[in-house]
């Protein structure tokens, strides 16, 4: 077979079982249109699949997903373009992610633009041999004969699906009477397992992590947010939120808002709203003064955390507290670095910078910190509590 053609003549399922039977590595570009996909081979196996540069694709599903926020994945992608490592391992390096998490969606990521590839009647393909290198901690090489299997049920299946939910700008409401009082913690706790039991069964007879799915969805239908925001917001990947949502529905639990009741939600989401990329233009000085005021802004979910567990141990408070001080030093740590392409000195460096602006509290706890450069570049620092 040549290594390159049109994928009506030679279909991807047949693509894909040729580079797993012999063990190649490489890359495989998929070209339809306008839409360009990469997916990654090291003998046989799928490393990563992406749509246009893997580093700006894996960043902007993060972000989407909102597990990361504009200024974290500018830093990042800073950080990354001047170090060359991968973006997974600064991403690590800057304790945005913990390398589980971060490999569970990476995995996730690249399952979700190999499914929706299958269902491809034309376009054309290349497949390039070269070395593919990735960290086993942080990226997970799949089964090629597993993912092809998932891609076949999911085709099979993804009509039935679509004939009851029709479109993931469809908004649903309950018909039953859900507890509220359900802990945050707890319901997060079965959202990160269950995506576990889904994804890690992968071709397993059974996917006991389904009921928590249904459970989970249940609680995010809201009356207002739509099947794309719940997509996105879940980190589970469309096919098992369409499976829950079909669930649901048999069961008569939830229903889809009509047009005349989605008005009032679709002129919220139409409103015009203040972008910070506007405020680039204004040059690395407004840059600094902007990312200063997101810093004070992410702390807000912390403090009210704080606040709301306040009959909590004080020893439970002092280690909450030391966290924040910790993302605030190494938030700031980063302005500087994307300022001056190092990290300073020392720490009065970044109260010069006023990075911390008025906030003399955080301030005076400096003192409570160690910090010291461990290399001559300024390219890595260590941070203690004293």
């Amino acid at each position: 077979m040549a290594l390159k053609g049109s994928i009506k003549e030679f279909g991807l399922p047949e693509i894909f079982q040729l580079i797993f039977h012999q063990k190649k590595e490489g890359i495989l570009l998929l070209e339809k249109g306008t839409t360009s996909i990469s997916i990654c081979f090291k003998g046989g196996k799928i490393i990563k699949a992406y749509e246009g540069k893997a580093e700006e694709q894996l960043g902007k599903k993060l972000l989407k997903a909102g597990i990361l926020t504009e200024d974290q994945v500018v830093i990042a992608r800073y950080r990354q373009e001047n170090t060359k490592k991968s973006l997974e391992s600064v991403l690590v390096d800057l304790e945005f992610l913990p390398a589980t998490e971060l490999k569970r969606l990476t995995r996730l990521f690249t399952e979700e633009t190999i499914f929706k590839i299958f269902d491809w009647q034309t376009g054309e393909y290349a497949f390039e041999q070269k070395d593919i290198s990735f960290n086993p901690s942080l990226v997970q090489a799949l089964d090629t004969q597993f993912v092809l299997m998932e891609a076949v049920r999911q085709i099979d299946e993804w009509p039935m699906l679509l004939k009851k939910v029709s479109s993931r700008k469809s908004v649903f409401e309950k018909t039953v009477i859900v507890p509220e009082s359900v802990p945050e913690a707890e319901t997060t706790k079965n959202k990160v397992e269950s995506a576990e039991d889904f994804f890690g069964g992968l071709g397993d007879e059974e996917e006991e992590g389904e009921d928590e799915n249904t459970a989970w969805l249940l609680l995010q239908i809201d009356g207002e947010q739509s099947v794309q925001d719940i997509i996105d917001k879940a980190h589970l990947g469309a096919f098992a939120i369409y499976q829950a949502l079909v669930d649901l529905l048999s069961e008569k639990k939830i229903r889809e808002k009509n047009e005349e009741e989605r008005a009032d939600i679709d002129l919220r989401e139409n409103t015009p709203r203040i972008s910070k990329e506007k405020m680039v233009k204004y040059g690395i000085g407004s840059l600094v003064s902007i990312l200063a005021v997101a810093l004070f802004v992410l702390s807000m979910p912390s403090l009210k955390m704080t606040s709301l567990r306040a009959a909590r141990s004080l020893e439970a408070v002092k280690a909450l507290s030391a966290k924040n001080e910790r993302y605030f030093i190494r938030f700031a740590l980063d302005l500087y670095y994307l300022k001056h392409n190092r990290y300073p000195d020392g720490l009065d460096a970044l109260v010069k910078e006023g990075f911390f602006g008025n906030k003399k509290e955080m301030i005076a706890h400096l003192k409570n910190w160690s910090y010291e450069l461990e290399s001559g570049n300024g390219e890595k620092f260590k941070l203690e509590q004293k």
